[in-house]
């Protein structure tokens, strides 16, 4: 009876989880295996397999590889970004600043705001005729720019993203700061070595581990960011900004293909899910022994 206790335990969390989690896959991916469409009854569904993965991956769907494609390079700019701002952010915090509490509530308020809520309140700022950066450009240089235009709609949906996840990589590498030894800086700094020796050759590869797993964080929220660029160019103009997520909700709700878009969703599901592996095996080998 006593190996059972640990499972009664573990019952009230783990089937919340089951119930929430495992069985919406479960069903999305039954889905994925229909033609099942919005304006047809459930009834009506035909089971095709692996038809609509076919589509996907053959590129019969045009803008499936152009959204996948997207997605990686939305992701890897904005996590490099996001990576040397939290690196600068947390550099400067580690150091003893005045107001220094201030400066940390004021760098995470960006966290505390709903995705939704942060792509409209950009696409405001971002305006044209009447948005405050426009303004500002107007005033400082005599120009005004089409942020949400063609040009510079995706670099807009970066300045975003990297606005509103930065504060997570900035606190994840300050909480390594806090962690590494005075000893071994000192011994450097009596030896003769500059700040920045110390910084690049002692600090740097001690927060590694940090920077990796943050590093990982940040693209699996870049590849599954949906509210911000919804709100903020709803993936246009045309497809410039239509990331993996915005793909699946555009062939499910304007096209109406749920069968298809569910395939795209579990591709996605399937990539967020080796990324969420990759950072726990690299936390673990991060972890002293």
């Amino acid at each position: 009876m006593k190996r059972f206790v640990p499972w009664l335990w573990l019952g009230p969390t783990a089937l919340p989880l089951l119930l929430l989690s495992a069985v919406p896959v479960a069903l999305l991916a039954y889905i994925s295996l229909t033609s099942f469409e919005i304006g047809y009854t459930w009834s009506e569904r035909e089971f095709v397999g692996l038809d609509n993965y076919r589509r996907l991956l053959s590129g019969r769907e045009v803008e499936f590889w152009p959204a996948v494609r997207l997605s990686l390079l939305v992701t890897v700019i904005s996590v490099v970004l996001k990576t040397l701002l939290g690196l600068g952010v947390a550099t400067l915090l580690s150091k003893k600043i005045r107001l220094e509490y201030i400066a940390t509530t004021l760098i995470i308020l960006p966290m505390a705001v709903n995705p939704a809520i942060a792509g409209l309140m950009w696409k405001l700022m971002l305006g044209y005729d009447f948005g405050i950066v426009n303004a500002a450009t107007e005033r400082l240089f005599g120009l005004k720019i089409v942020w949400l235009g063609q040009n510079y709609a995706l670099l807009s949906v970066l300045i975003v993203l990297v606005w509103m996840h930065f504060p997570l990589s900035a606190l994840m590498i300050l909480a390594g700061f806090r962690n590494i030894a005075p000893e071994p800086l000192e011994a450097a700094r009596l030896d003769g070595c500059s700040d920045r020796q110390v910084f690049w050759l002692i600090i740097v590869p001690q927060l590694r581990p940090v920077i990796l797993s943050s590093s990982i964080f940040q693209a699996i929220l870049a590849f599954q960011a949906f509210g911000p660029i919804f709100t903020l160019t709803d993936g246009g103009p045309g497809n410039a900004t239509t990331i993996l997520p915005l793909y699946v909700y555009k062939t499910a709700f304007t096209l109406g293909a749920i069968g298809l878009s569910a395939a795209a969703a579990v591709i996605l599901v399937l990539i967020i899910t080796a990324l969420s592996a990759l950072m726990v095996v690299t936390g673990r080998k991060g972890q002293p022994t």
